[in-house]
C-alpha cells in the first residue's frame, strides 16, 4: 500500500486537513471544517461580554473539528488504497491556553466557563498591547533575536496579562501551551513541545527561555511563567504516536508519529518545496509573513525572529512580516461595497479584473502599507498607512493597485533587511491567497526587479505539517509541488522604491522615534 501522511491546518476562523501521497507528492484530498464557536471577540459562549481587542477560541473546538477531518481522512485513505503512516499539525501562533496538570483547559473547567482568561487567546488578540509595550521600554537583552522587541500577539505579553487581571486564573494554570503543543500532547498522550512554537513566540533561544531575573525585573511574579513552560523539540521530530483513544475516535491506526507542532507560516516553507538558504518564502494572505533559512544567526534590527531548528533542523530560520496585506485590500473593497451596495466578491472580481489591464504601468499613487502597523523593519504597531498622490481623476482601480504596489514594496525592504543578515537572496517563492491572483504576483516580480515563482499548491501549511510528519515517520520527501514563474515586463516600477522609502522616512522613523522617546 502507498504511504500516506495527514496535515492538519488550524487557522483562524477553520481547521483543514490534507492527505499527501508520499509516493508521487500528489494531495489526494482536503478537507475544511469551521469551529463551531468561531471567534470570540464580543462575548463567551456563557454569554459573559468581552472588552475590546479581545479573540479567544473555545479549546473544544480543536478537538470537534479534529476528530471529524481524521474521519474524512481516514476514508479518503481507505478509497485510494493507501495507509496512512504519520499525523502533523500547524497552528496560528501565538494562540496559548492555560490548562491543569493533565493537560484539561481551564476553560472546561467548572468555575472558569464565565472567566475570559480562561480561554485559549488567539493570535490576534491584541488587548495584551500595554504589558507587551511595558516589556519593549524595559529593553530586556532575551530580545536581541527578535528585533528588540515583542509583540501583544507572543506568548509573554499574553501571560502577563493573565497574572495581572485574573491572578486566580494564573494561579490555577499548572501549564501555560501553545494550541499546537497542547493538540500534540491530546493525540498522543504527552506534553512535548516545539521549537517552532517557543523560540518564534515564547524567546525561547538554545541558551533557554529568558532568565527568571529578567522576568522577575518586569514584574514580581511574572517569572512563575517559566514554571508552565517545558523544554522544545526540533521540528520534524516524532513527538509520539497516535493514542489508543485517539485511535478509536478517527479509524486511524494506533501508534503512528505524531511530529511536533510547527507555526502555519513556518510549516509552508517546507509546503513549496524549500529546504535550503537563500531563498525568501514570502506567504500572502490577509499579512504577510516572510521567512528564510540560514546556518548562521545574525542579528539585524528588523528581523521578528531568529530560531535555531525553528522551520527546518539544523538552520535558523528567520521570520519577518507586514500585519496588513491582503487586509488592506478587504478593507477597500468594503468601503466601495459600502457605498454602492454591491456584494464584495463581485467587486474583488472587478478590481482584479482592471488590474490585469494595468500591470505594467505603476499606478501613479504612493501607498505606505501600515494598515496595521509596520513589523519590518521598524517593528512599530502604532505606525498607520498612507496614500499619496490622490487627485479629481483617481479611479478606484488605481487605490486598489497602490495598496497592492504597497505591499510589494514592503516586501522589498523586508527582502533588503533580510539579505542584510544572510546575505542574497536570488531566489524569491510566494503561495497564500493573494498569491493565486496572477497580476499581484506580477506587480511583486516588477517591484522586487527579479523572477518571482508562485507555488501551485494551494494549501502550502496543510502539505507542510503532512511533510513534518513524513520526516518523523522516516520517509523521505516527495518532489516540491510545481510553481508558476513570473517575470519582471516593466521597468517603471523600479522608480517607485525611492520615493516609497522617502515616504517611510518621514512616517515611519521619525514617528517611531517620537513614539521610544
Amino acid at each position: 500500500m502507498k504511504p500516506l501522511v495527514i496535515g492538519l491546518d488550524f487557522g483562524t476562523e477553520s481547521a483543514r486537513a490534507l492527505l499527501l501521497d508520499l509516493d508521487s507528492g500528489l494531495e489526494l484530498a482536503v478537507a475544511v471544517e469551521p469551529y463551531p464557536h468561531g471567534v470570540l471577540t464580543h462575548r463567551l459562549p456563557s454569554g459573559q461580554p468581552l472588552p475590546e481587542l479581545w479573540a479567544l477560541h473555545h479549546p473544544a473546538d480543536y478537538l470537534q473539528v479534529s476528530q471529524v477531518l481524521l474521519q474524512k481522512m481516514r476514508f479518503e485513505a481507505y478509497k485510494s488504497d493507501g495507509e496512512i503512516v504519520g499525523l502533523g499539525i500547524d497552528t496560528t501562533a501565538s494562540s496559548p491556553l492555560p490548562t491543569d496538570a493533565l493537560g484539561t483547559p481551564l476553560a472546561l473547567k467548572e468555575g472558569f466557563e464565565h472567566q475570559p482568561h480562561a480561554y485559549l487567546k488567539l493570535w490576534k488578540h491584541h488587548a495584551a498591547e500595554p504589558y507587551a509595550q511595558a516589556i519593549n521600554l524595559a529593553h530586556p537583552g532575551f530580545l536581541q533575536m527578535y528585533g528588540g522587541t515583542t509583540s501583544a500577539e507572543w506568548s509573554l505579553a499574553k501571560a502577563w496579562q493573565v497574572l495581572e487581571e485574573a491572578p486566580e486564573v494564573w494561579e490555577a494554570t499548572a501549564r501555560w501551551i501553545e494550541v499546537g503543543d497542547w493538540l500534540v500532547w491530546q493525540f498522543t498522550g504527552q506534553e512535548v513541545r516545539s521549537s517552532c512554537q517557543a523560540g518564534y513566540k515564547a524567546h525561547w533561544q538554545p541558551t533557554g527561555y529568558p532568565e527568571a531575573a529578567q522576568l522577575r525585573a518586569l514584574r514580581p511574579g511574572l517569572e512563575s511563567w517559566l514554571d508552565k513552560l517545558a523544554w522544545p523539540h526540533p521540528v520534524g521530530q516524532k513527538a509520539g504516536g497516535l493514542s489508543q483513544a485517539w485511535a478509536q475516535h478517527t479509524g486511524l491506526p494506533a501508534g503512528i508519529p505524531v511530529a511536533t507542532a510547527s507555526i502555519d507560516a513556518h510549516a509552508a516553507v517546507l509546503g513549496v518545496g524549500v529546504q535550503e538558504s537563500g531563498v525568501l518564502v514570502a506567504i500572502l494572505g490577509t499579512s504577510s509573513c516572510h521567512l528564510t533559512l540560514s546556518r548562521a544567526a545574525t542579528p539585524v534590527p528588523g528581523i521578528a525572529g531568529i530560531v535555531a531548528d525553528g522551520i527546518l533542523p539544523g538552520l535558523y530560520g528567520y521570520e519577518c512580516g507586514q500585519p496588513a496585506s491582503g487586509d488592506m485590500l478587504a478593507w477597500w473593497v468594503r468601503t466601495l461595497a459600502w457605498a454602492g451596495q454591491v456584494p464584495e466578491n463581485q467587486i474583488f472580481e472587478q478590481l482584479n479584473l482592471e488590474l490585469a489591464q494595468r500591470t505594467a504601468r505603476p499606478s501613479g499613487l504612493l501607498a505606505l502599507d501600515w494598515w496595521n502597523g509596520c513589523r519590518t523593519p521598524l517593528m512599530n504597531a502604532s505606525l498607520k498607512g498612507a496614500l499619496s498622490g490622490l487627485d479629481l481623476a483617481t479611479d478606484p482601480p488605481q487605490i486598489y493597485q497602490a495598496l497592492i504596489e504597497a505591499t510589494a514594496l514592503g516586501t522589498r525592504w523586508v527582502k533588503e533587511t533580510l539579505e542584510r543578515a544572510v546575505g542574497s537572496l536570488p531566489r524569491v517563492v510566494v503561495t497564500g491567497g493573494l498569491s493565486k491572483i496572477p497580476a499581484i504576483v506580477q506587480i511583486l516580480a516588477n517591484v522586487l526587479g527579479c523572477e518571482v515563482e508562485a507555488s501551485s499548491t494551494s494549501h502550502a501549511s496543510a502539505r507542510g505539517a503532512a511533510l513534518y510528519a513524513a520526516m518523523a515517520a522516516g520517509f523521505p520527501l516527495p518532489p516540491a509541488p510545481p510553481a508558476h514563474s513570473f517575470i519582471p515586463n516593466s521597468m517603471a516600477y523600479l522608480d517607485l522604491y525611492p520615493s516609497y522609502r522617502s515616504l517611510a522616512e518621514y512616517f515611519g522613523f521619525v514617528q517611531t522615534k517620537e513614539v521610544r522617546n
